[in-house]
């Protein structure tokens, strides 16, 4: 129960940090409730790094540790500090490719002639128009077909994956300094 409340604060953190980095309409009604929601992080969190604001991936951070310090105590400042930016990193990633995948989905639904207009749909176009078009500008639409959806997709599934060896490469290291073994 409580993973699951930790788990949701970090995504609607992380959700709001990607439509402050988008530059994403920050008065949809979607990004209004979560700002309504987090208003006391807001308040405690509110540093901004060239215009964004950073505080919110260093609250992210710190509510994880906090959660991952009081379920492995004996793993140490640096264990749990490794720990909790890797779970960060991943939610990130999840987040964004179900951007990709949510955008993908919506545009294939716009080109059949259905327009559904909320601010949930509203949001997921910004998001997804900001993530895919840094790779439109690498690899341009040609003759009608657009692959920048599949290679950010691809990147992004390629990172999770390097994340994961990471992950599963440096978590038995710090296991062994401070359990002991």
């Amino acid at each position: 129960m409580i993973s699951q409340a930790v788990n949701i604060v970090i995504y609607l953190i992380l959700v709001l940090f990607l439509v402050d980095l988008t530059k994403s309409d920050s008065y949809n009604k979607v990004a209004r409730v979560i700002k309504i929601i987090l208003y006391p992080i807001l308040l405690i969190f509110n540093i901004y790094y060239k215009k964004i604001n950073v505080g919110l991936l260093i609250a992210a951070v710190v509510i994880y540790y906090i959660y991952a310090f009081l379920m492995l105590p004996d793993l140490g400042f640096l264990g749990l500090l490794n720990l909790a930016i890797f779970k960060i990193s991943m939610s990130l990633i999840g987040i964004l490719k179900f951007v990709i995948i949510a955008g993908v989905i919506l545009s294939w639904v716009y080109m059949f002639g259905m327009y559904i207009n909320n601010s949930f749909t509203v949001l997921i176009q910004q998001l997804y128009e900001s993530t895919v078009s840094v790779f439109r500008n690498i690899i341009p639409p040609s003759a009608g077909f657009d692959l920048s959806p599949l290679i950010a997709f691809f990147v992004l599934q390629l990172s999770e994956r390097a994340l994961n060896v990471l992950l599963l490469e440096i978590l038995p290291r710090i296991s062994l300094a401070y359990f002991n073994f």
